[in-house]
């Protein structure tokens, strides 16, 4: 008896536990999101963007060779025909060598020549109205091959406007009105019926934009239609890519071959960027043009075709810690002028070799990349104001800018030789001798340039931690003109431990100031 009384109550306690009411069951996950209310979500702002963004098709044309003369092997050996590419031989190019070994290579082992084969461009662009596109200047130009740094344009510029555009998707004719290779930027004018209707974006405030910022990218990957990223702003001002005058906006919005000249959005829905580069092997690291360098140079495109810069004669250089004492600064901030071009509009408003540019036009100038920008999108012509602090007090100066000439490139150079009067090294580490004509030429400074040459320079000494080479020129040191080994041997005499010398120097045309200091 006693031990079915546990089963009795069991069965008791079951009985009312039938007789109740069920209890309600825990609510799904999409139920208890409901009841908090709805999820943010992108696509209003995609919708409304879709329509503005382009897919750009391009194609170069090969150009057909013809067989004019034969090889001592026996082999013809091609030349293209006259006339083609976009604007003919112009002199500059000496005809085909058939010496030349990437020619044999090419010619006669049956593969064609760069500009015989037919090339393709693929990226994205966007609509700013009156049937204007933004893009990329390298989704429909070429680098020509026997050019270097010269571009050819695209034969065929085909644009498809998205499936949510006016009209839906339509495959419209384009051509360049307008392009800049140096900040990477081209303007097309595409033709068709009521491309006037089209949606088109808004341009906004890239300088206003902050890191953490939220951005949007839209744009053709692998000619994937109308493919939508997201991200944030994760950089500003970087200047490790491209020409001089841009500073690209980093960002985690995910960005691939195909998005190449496509918009970068913020949330109100305005283009603060312009895809341009990635880094190879990084699925998070994208680099967009600030729309502010473009809207600078636009009313250049529409109105002549190209970009005109302003040429001051400055050779800028960034200001370092170990710099300012000597310089009389408070921080780095600030441009540096190292040189100052003979004749330029710098040497006639009365600039020199150690002046801090620390504004221009009142607006404050952080670093050397700065000055270069802010100088390139002002017309040639125009008169500026800098603000300089020279031997530490400031100053300004009202110079007028001049079109700028074509860069040259430094070449590299060896070892200098020569006689003179030599040192076998100092508390730097370095060996110096007399300048003469003779060196200048080796060294491709200007034949009157004063100061005295490095023949040599001591392993793991301060100077090579500075960065110094043999045939580099020395011109100042603790801003004391240079014109001899004499002198420089006088400037370094006194140089004790642990001090640092502020040494101006020259490397072909290129002039900075090296902080040295010695060990």
């Amino acid at each position: 008896m006693h031990r079915r009384f546990p089963v009795l109550v069991a069965l008791i306690t079951g009985a009312l536990a039938a007789d109740a009411p069920a209890a309600p069951a825990a609510p799904s996950t999409a139920e208890s999101v409901r009841q908090t209310g709805p999820m943010p979500s992108l696509a209003p702002l995609v919708k409304q963007l879709r329509p503005v963004v382009v897919n750009i098709n391009s194609r170069f044309k090969p150009r057909r060779p013809r067989f004019s003369q034969r090889t001592p092997q026996g082999r013809p050996r091609m030349q293209p025909p006259p006339g083609e590419g976009d604007d003919g031989n112009d002199g500059d190019q000496p005809e085909g060598d058939p010496q030349d070994p990437m020619e044999r290579f090419f010619r006669f082992f049956g593969q064609p020549m760069p500009d015989e084969q037919e090339r393709h461009g693929l990226g994205s662009g966007f609509i700013i109205g009156e049937g204007l596109v933004l893009t990329n200047n390298h989704v429909v130009e070429v680098q020509d091959e026997q050019r270097p740094g010269k571009f050819r344009p695209m034969d065929e510029i085909k644009v498809v406007t998205d499936e949510t555009a006016p009209g839906g998707a339509r495959e419209l004719s384009a051509k360049v009105i307008g392009n800049d290779p140096k900040s990477d930027i081209a303007l097309l004018k595409i033709d068709g019926k009521d491309v006037g209707s089209l949606k088109y974006a808004t341009l906004g405030d890239s300088d206003a934009v902050e890191v953490g910022d939220y951005v949007l990218a839209i744009g053709e990957p692998f000619g994937l239609q109308a493919t939508v990223t997201a991200g944030i702003i994760s950089a500003k001002e970087r200047t490790q890519f491209g020409g001089p005058y841009s500073d690209y906006l980093q960002t985690d919005a995910s960005i691939n071959p195909g998005n190449s000249g496509g918009p970068l959005f913020n949330m109100k829905g305005e283009v603060v960027g312009v895809n341009a580069a990635i880094i190879s092997g990084a699925n998070t690291i994208g680099f967009a043009i600030p729309i502010d360098v473009v809207k600078q140079i636009l009313p250049q495109l529409k109105e002549k075709g190209k970009v005109t810069r302003g040429f001051l004669g400055v050779q800028p250089q960034a200001i370092t810690a170990d710099m300012t004492e000597q310089l009389g600064l408070k921080s780095t901030r600030g441009a540096l002028i190292a040189e100052v071009v003979k004749d330029s509009p710098a040497e006639q408003g009365g600039l020199k070799p150690g002046d801090v540019v620390v504004a221009l036009n009142g607006k404050p100038v952080n670093d050397n990349n700065q000055l270069t920008r802010d100088v390139g999108v002002v017309p040639p012509g125009t008169s500026v104001k800098l603000d300089v602090i020279r031997d530490g007090k400031e100053k300004s100066f009202s110079v007028k800018l001049a079109p700028r000439p074509d860069e040259q490139e430094t070449a590299s150079r060896g070892p200098s030789e020569g006689s003179g009067e030599k040192d076998h090294g100092d508390v730097l580490g370095l060996s110096v001798e007399d300048l003469t004509p003779q060196l200048a030429r080796r060294a491709q400074v200007d034949p009157s340039t004063k100061g005295a040459i490095i023949s040599d320079v001591t392993p793991d000494s301060p100077a090579a931690e500075a960065g110094l080479e043999p045939g580099d020129v020395v011109a100042e040191v603790n801003k004391q003109p240079v014109g001899s080994a004499a002198d420089y041997h006088k400037a370094v005499k006194g140089l004790k431990k642990g001090e640092s010398a502020l040494l101006r120097v020259k490397h072909g045309q290129a002039t900075q100031y090296k902080p040295v200091r010695v060990k």
